[in-house]
């Protein structure tokens, strides 16, 4: 484990890795195993043939940097890029394909979003979705950052609110279609509102 920290930089090695012909990835899934039996009781753990970690051990690999939750870690790493991507650019909205620091970012924030409408499941519902809905705490943290949990809707607001700066100027609201206003086609936009009103008059089926 310290020869892959001192190659990787990291000690959160994965689940399959082989070091030097050691399935390195499965012995430190044990060991967090192992860790997680100390909140047991020792009457527990003889139940269930299992031994905790001891003190030493855990300072040892804590010194490494093993995580003991890496979900909580991910999270907290991909919260980090989220905020880094908010100070550079001013708001939390980032695009679905967008990767930041060689991470998935825009992919994560749409999951985020997902867990986020995954709050007003039941418990069965979500387990059988395989679906786990955000914490109290995570999206105090990610509205603190400006995220927005329905993206449509805001976007759809923004495009409103440069018609508005559009007609104020020009006098009208017939913007042409390849009008670009504060890096937005809105042309294009307004048009897809157009063919969206003439929607209206078909039934559902259609």
């Amino acid at each position: 484990l310290q020869a892959f920290q001192e190659r990787a930089g990291h000690a959160n090695v994965p689940s399959g890795h082989v070091e030097d012909g050691e399935k390195l990835g499965v012995w430190l899934s044990d060991q967090r195993t192992r860790y997680q039996l100390r909140g047991l009781s020792e009457a527990e753990r003889k139940r269930l043939s299992a031994s905790a970690m001891s003190d030493e051990e855990v300072e040892r690999l804590e010194a490494l940097g093993v995580a003991w939750d890496v979900l909580a870690e991910q999270w907290e790493r991909m919260f980090g890029l989220l905020q880094a991507f908010q100070e550079r650019e001013g708001h939390a909205n980032v695009p679905s394909a967008h990767v930041e620091d060689g991470e998935k970012l825009g992919s994560w924030l749409q999951k985020q979003r997902t867990r986020y409408k995954a709050r007003g499941l039941s418990e069965a519902e979500c387990k059988r979705r395989r679906a786990s809905a955000l914490s109290d705490g995570e999206v105090e943290r990610l509205e603190a950052v400006g995220v927005v949990w329905d993206a449509r809707a805001e976007q759809w607001e923004r495009m409103f609110g440069l018609l508005q700066a559009f007609q104020e100027r020009a006098g009208h609201a017939n913007v042409p279609s390849g009008h670009v206003e504060d890096g937005e086609k809105l042309g294009v936009w307004l048009s897809d509102q157009r063919t969206r009103y003439q929607l209206r008059g078909l039934s559902e089926a259609e």
